[in-house]
């Protein structure tokens, strides 16, 4: 039930009224508290009755914020008579409307014919407001749930150690990399082209200038008009990297205004001191697209690690004996497994490692 400070008296005949002849939920609200309030000023009680119908002058104005300033229980009623239109969506019980009736042929027995016709007219007047204010309401509401409820997503992931080749409805390809996951609204292409990533993944954008392509990783957005780029972005790793092939990229820090990069054809944005930079991108388009071969030329050791705990989805723990600023020249295929890559690894890079279980590897001298 809803509970509310008590109020004068003649103002809750006001809102008995207003139930009554609008049909508003609240009348049993009024009706059973105007006996609590039967003891209260009824000096007050008809100023805040003449404030919320419009009938107070400029004097009995003062007299009542005067009262305000230094009354708490009727600052608590005032305030609590502003929001008495709140109740209009509160459900209504059974015996609403004859308590309400009652409510009203004991107002109406009290008032004047001319007071009870000025403020029959104001008691339309705040009825019509929240008519107005709740249909508002509701249709928005409607609106949004309705346009939520048919919003669906379309999801493609690649497990471990695999790509996924798909093609978007707008004619863009992408390869989907290992333990990613690229989603997008069934409004794609609808005037947005906008996809969520969650991994890495190539894309091959078709050039559509009216409506830009555009990548969230969660933390940075892509921003592209028609171009070939791969991206990297592991929320859980915080690792994030983007290599441009052809074409032109902007990249935003969504939470940071000021950090913005723009990339030209082989460049790579990476995040370094917490913020967007830029370097020479070694990234070898035709190998990856043909073979899922990445190519690492004097990249450091413990960001190739990084890099294959990605694509086999599992944690990775480094002793700080290891030396993770060696540098490394090589090729990995992204389908090969765990151990064939760590083997590999061990020919050029003194290590062992131990494979704790199926989601943790541990990298020791």
């Amino acid at each position: 039930m809803v509970r509310l400070m008590p109020f004068y008296y003649t103002a809750i005949d006001v809102f008995s009224f207003l139930s009554i002849k609008n049909s508003f939920p609240f009348s049993t609200f009024c009706s059973s508290l105007r006996l609590l309030c039967k003891e209260q000023k009824m000096e007050m009680g008809d100023l805040l009755t003449k404030y919320f119908t419009g009938d107070i002058t400029g004097e009995e104005k003062e007299t009542l914020f005067r009262e305000l300033g230094h009354d708490d229980e009727l600052k608590k009623d005032f305030c609590a008579m502003q929001n008495i239109l709140a109740l209009a969506e509160a459900l209504p019980e059974e015996n609403d409307e004859s308590v309400g009736a009652d409510s009203y042929r004991s107002f109406a027995a009290r008032l004047k014919k001319r007071r009870m016709k000025q403020l029959f007219l104001h008691a339309w007047r705040y009825a019509a407001v929240v008519c107005l204010v709740a249909a508002s309401a509701y249709f928005l509401t409607l609106h949004w749930v309705n346009k939520e409820r048919n919003l669906q997503f379309t999801e493609i992931s690649a497990p471990s150690g695999q790509r996924v080749k798909v093609t978007l409805p707008d004619g863009t390809t992408a390869w989907i990399g290992p333990c990613s996951t690229l989603r997008y609204a069934n409004s794609f292409n609808h005037g947005t082209r906008n996809v969520e990533l969650s991994g890495s993944t190539y894309f091959d954008v078709a050039h559509n200038p009216d409506k830009p392509f555009r990548v969230s990783t969660g933390r940075y957005m892509i921003t592209v008009l028609g171009t070939r780029f791969n991206a990297m972005a592991y929320p859980e790793n915080e690792h994030f990297e983007v290599d441009l092939i052809e074409g032109s990229v902007q990249i935003d820090n969504l939470s940071d205004d000021t950090d913005r990069l723009v990339l030209k054809p082989l460049e790579q944005a990476i995040i370094k001191n917490n913020r967007l930079y830029k370097k020479i991108s070694n990234f070898d388009n035709e190998e990856y697209l043909k073979n899922g071969v990445v190519h690492f030329k004097r990249c450091l050791l413990g960001e190739v690690l990084k890099k294959v705990s990605l694509w086999q989805g599992v944690g990775l723990t480094i002793d700080n004996e290891v030396d993770v600023n060696y540098p490394v020249t090589g090729k990995i295929r992204q389908s090969d497994s765990l151990e064939s890559i760590l083997r590999a690894l061990q020919s050029v890079v003194r290590f062992h490692y131990e494979i704790i279980d199926e989601k943790h590897i541990r990298i020791y001298r």
